[in-house]
């Protein structure tokens, strides 16, 4: 073999060899399709996952995502039985899964995983007929520590929503069940039958988790005169430690002044935020590069719902509820948003 020949061998092999140290370190990504559950078809979770999905196969065409209906409860539960790869969640749903936190779960699901936390956040509104007087959720327990009888709207059991709120008054000693055993009553409505039963005075209460501004809500304030009651530091600090509920010090626990009709000054209240979770077998290149397209794209995903304005990238990490994915880690490992 001349000197030219062994030269190029010799190339040949460093590129090999190059290449080969290329994809241990950072992980060959494989073309595969892999299955998103996101939330009812035609919803927010649908079509943002569906926009998202778009943009990594534009971004990284050996990528397919296809999305799936789904909801908060059962998508931790569809990434642990291996019936899908990618889901959205509910940051303290997906905690509650992974712990196994009754009445929601029957048991510990740990075969879930994280890529990036807080993309949006949803509101507990526990709204107040002004003609009530009560201002905080304090004075609202207290009542019911009286034994006032007190007419309330709750969400429907089985949702989300229902649990916390549940949690929030169990946490004061209260209860739903206390109400009604006070000679007050509970009605629990979907959302759409709130207005009416708030409006037409069946019920001073409303209690419902929904993003800003709430359709509902706005309704609701504009048919009656209404007031949402202030949440103690205390009572958020006890969920988001308990829970996994927003912190406090995220500055994202408030209502702000004027986003509802009579409502002139911010409102502090409890919020969840939603997170991207992935089956710990998702391959590390993948989440790797989900985790990467997510923080480097924001503008594309705020196109998408502006509810996600709120999403930091250099937070993701530090918000998740579930262990991150070890792919996940690494990209925020050499962006340096995790040491």
């Amino acid at each position: 073999m001349n000197k030219f020949g062994k030269a190029l061998g010799l190339t040949l092999l460093l590129c090999v060899a190059l290449g080969a140290a290329s994809a241990q370190g950072a992980g060959e990504i494989k073309s595969a399709t892999y299955t998103w559950v996101a939330g009812g078809m035609g919803g927010g979770w649908y079509t943002v996952a569906g926009g998202f999905a778009r943009l990594i196969n534009e971004k990284e065409p050996k990528l397919t995502i296809k999305v799936i209906p789904g909801g908060g409860v059962a998508n931790p539960l569809a990434l642990a039985q291996g019936s899908a790869d990618i889901a959205w969640g509910v940051g303290y749903v997906d905690k509650a899964a992974f712990n196994g936190t009754a009445p929601i779960y029957d048991k510990p699901y740990k075969n879930v995983a994280s890529i990036a936390g807080t993309l949006a956040v949803d509101y507990y509104h526990f709204l107040a007929a002004k003609d009530t007087g009560v201002t905080s959720l304090e004075q609202f327990v207290n009542k019911i520590k009286k034994g006032e009888k007190l007419k309330v709207a709750a969400p429907m059991t089985g949702t989300s929503e229902f649990v916390l709120t549940s949690f929030v008054l169990e946490h004061y000693g209260v209860s739903y069940d206390r109400i009604k055993k006070n000679g007050g009553t509970v009605v629990q409505a979907i959302y759409g039958d709130m207005t009416s039963l708030f409006k037409d005075r069946h019920v001073d209460y409303a209690f419902a988790c929904v993003g800003l501004p709430g359709a509902i809500m706005t309704e609701m304030a504009m048919g009656r005169p209404s007031t949402l009651l202030e949440i103690s530091d205390e009572c958020i600090d006890f969920c988001n430690k308990t829970y996994g509920t927003v912190a406090k010090a995220s500055g994202l626990c408030k209502v702000p002044g004027g986003t509802y009709a009579g409502m002139p000054k911010d409102i502090q209240t409890l919020c969840h935020s939603t997170e991207i979770l992935v089956s710990p077998k998702l391959p590390d290149a993948v989440a790797y590069t989900l985790a990467k397209l997510l923080c480097e794209n924001k503008d594309f995903l705020v196109q998408l719902g502006a509810g996600y304005k709120v999403f930091d990238p250099k937070a993701a990490a530090n918000t998740v509820q579930v262990p991150l994915h070890p792919g996940a880690e690494k990209y925020y490992r050499e962006v340096g948003t995790i040491k």
